[in-house]
This record gives C-alpha cells, structure tokens and sequence, in this order.
C-alpha cells in the first residue's frame, strides 16, 4: 500500500471515529476557548479588606482612603475589634486585614516609630499577593508624604523634600507580560499541554482499537511516518486555530513569528505522535487508553516547569520532565510567541525535541514491528 493511501486511510479512521474527535479535535477546542475563561479579569481587583481602626482619627482615615484607592482592595467595612476582623477572612467574607494601632496619629505628630498591621490570607496566593501589594503600596505612599511634610516644616526647599521622602525610585516593568495578567501566564503554557494530552488519548485509542478489531497496522517505516503525517495535519491546523484565533480572542502578548513557532512545534508534534504511536500498541482496549493518558495529565503538568519552577524541584523529577515532550515545547513556545526569542536563542531546545522525536520515532517503529507487544488491560 503507497504511503499516500495509508496516511488517507489513517486520516480517515481519525476523523470517523466519534471518540478520537470527541478527544483530538472537540477537546481540543472547547479546552482552548474554555480553559481562559474563569481568566479574563488577569489580576484579581476589588478584594473585600476589613480594617481595624483602634485610632479614629484624621491620620487614620486619611490612610484609609489611599488604600481604598488602589486598585486591588476595596474597604468591605471599618471596626475597631480585631477579633471580629479574623471571623470574616476565615468565614471567606474578607480576603485581609488593615490594622490601624491606637495613638496612630498621635505618635506620628510626635515623629515616633508607628507600625501598620497588613494581612492577607495566604491560603490562596494570589488573594495574598494582590491584597498586601495595595495596603504595603498605600502605607509607603502615606508614610512618603509624612516625610515630606516633616522636611517641608523644617524649612527644606519641595524639590529636597521630594528626594528625602522618595530617595529611591523603582522604574517597574512588566516584561512580556503588558497586564501583569495571570492568565498571561498561565494559559500560553496549558495551550501546549492540551495538545499533547488530547492527541496521546486520541492516538493511543486508534492502536488500542485496532487491537480490539485484530487489526494489524503497517509497521515500515515509511508507512509509520504516513501515518504520523495524518495526526501532523491535525496538529498543524489546531495550532493555527490557537495562534490566530484563541490569541486574538483573549488578546494575549505576542511578540514572535508564527513562522518560527511552526519551526519549533515540527518536533514537538512529531514526538508526541510517536510517543502516542507507540503507547497504543501496550493498550488493549481504548476505555483503558483514555483511562492511563488521562492519569499521566497531572504529572506532565508539574514537571513541565511552569506551575512550579524545575529549579526547585528534586534532580531525578527534573530528568523525568525531560522525556515529556510537553516539557520542551512549552519552553521554546513562551520563549518564542510570548517573549520573542529567536530560534538561535532556543537552538538547545529544538535540538531537544528533535533527539526526543527520532528516539520515540524509534520506540513506535519497534513495537508496531514486534508481533504482540505485552498490552496493559
């Protein structure tokens, strides 16, 4: 049989079976458009504070403006019991704490040391991130102009009295990522994951059904990479539906070439077709296929480095991630379309993905030549 009529055939068998479509194209789809979504405000704002003000004074309410100001923290009410304060961020009704002490205003006329009590709940990051980010802000802010005051009333000239309350002044920019968004973040590197996932589950029920059919595919190599070409169409076409039409609807960062991407992505795809050619010949049933793929989905999420850094994790979790082909790609793919990289600057990790793309070519051109490879139920 010509290698034209296999890689229609195996096209075909693709995208006749409900499952495989279901799986490779509808997953693929829905998890790309839907995955964004609980995403949309970037950066959490408006978080509910409670602030505990034991000094009630003009001090005090004047701090509590500027950090109602900000962005991230909205003032859910304003008590003097701390107490009271803690029951609403455990009951899940605050997400920090303002603490004002008594004598505020006092101890600041009298130019003595004053400390502002910011809490977040660290149970959840971001919360905490964003909640103490806006009251530290608010609190430096207030303290500067303190200062300022003070050195004005000792007779400095304004432009020395800007310099005392700010000598440092931080130039923050937010590289590769204009909102400071984390769907920015996050979203780039799960796109990736979805195809890989979707088309090992869609590729390893194709083998696990021949088995159950008693249906023997062709194993040369030119009929192995026929076969790959049909899933390489697939990829192709998904992976532009991402990057014109997913980017476009979410209006996420985009600095590379999609011409570049295509150069980088050629591996990564191919590796993911031969790792699913060759782990559908250890299936003897597609229920059981669907089952395996799906448990390996959270593992290749950890040690792919993003929701965690590899730097950080154990030595030997670090080498595992390197045979996940997910690992690689969403690198070169951020660095890439993301960051702008060239493909000089992540020459190592196409070299990668092309090693890791012969050696599972390798492993699927070997067990689809064994007679019966030893199959898991």
């Amino acid at each position: 049989m010509s290698a034209w009529r296999i890689f229609i055939d195996e096209l075909r068998a693709a995208l006749s079976d409900r499952g495989v479509v279901i799986v490779i194209l509808g997953a693929s789809v829905f998890y790309a458009l839907f995955y964004p979504l609980p995403y949309q405000s970037q950066v959490a704002i408006e978080l509910p504070v409670i602030v505990v003000d034991q000094d009630r004074s003009a001090s005090s309410r004047d701090l509590i403006r500027r950090v109602s100001a900000t962005e991230q923290i909205r003032i859910e009410r304003v008590i003097s019991e701390p107490r009271a304060a803690e029951a609403r961020v455990r009951d899940m009704r605050a997400a920090g704490i303002l603490q004002i002490p008594p004598d505020f205003e006092r101890d600041i006329l009298r130019r003595q040391p004053v400390q502002v009590g910011a809490y977040g709940n660290a149970a959840f990051p971001v919360l905490y991130s964003q909640v103490v980010t806006g009251m530290v802000n608010a609190v430096q802010d207030f303290s500067a102009e303190i200062v300022r005051e003070r050195q004005l009333a000792d007779g400095r000239p304004p432009l020395l009295a800007d310099t005392l309350a700010e000598p440092l002044a931080v130039d923050l920019r937010e590289l590769y990522n204009p909102d400071g968004g984390y769907a920015n973040y996050i979203v780039p590197a799960v796109l990736v994951l979805i195809l890989q996932q979707t088309f090992l589950i869609g590729i390893g029920m194709m083998g696990a059904g021949r088995r159950e059919q008693g249906v023997r595919a062709a194993h040369g190599l030119v009929d192995l990479l026929a076969r790959a070409s049909a899933y390489l169409l697939l990829l192709a076409l998904l992976l532009g539906f991402y990057l014109l039409v997913v980017y476009e609807i979410f209006d996420f960062p985009r600095f590379g070439r999609v011409r570049d991407v295509y150069v980088l992505m050629l591996p990564f795809f191919l590796s993911v077709i031969f790792l699913g050619l060759a782990l559908g010949q250890l299936f003897r049933s597609r229920e059981t296929a669907l089952q395996t793929m799906l448990l390996l989905s959270l593992p290749a999420v950890f040690l792919a480095g993003f929701a965690w850094p590899a730097g950080l994790m154990p030595t030997p979790l670090v080498w595992l991630g390197q045979l996940i082909p997910s690992t690689s790609g969403i690198d070169g793919f951020v660095r890439i379309y993301q960051m702008g990289a060239s493909l000089e600057e992540v020459r190592a990790t196409l070299i990668q993905l092309w090693l890791m793309a012969g050696a599972y070519l390798l492993l699927a051109w070997s067990t689809s030549r064994s007679g019966e490879p030893a199959a898991v139920s």
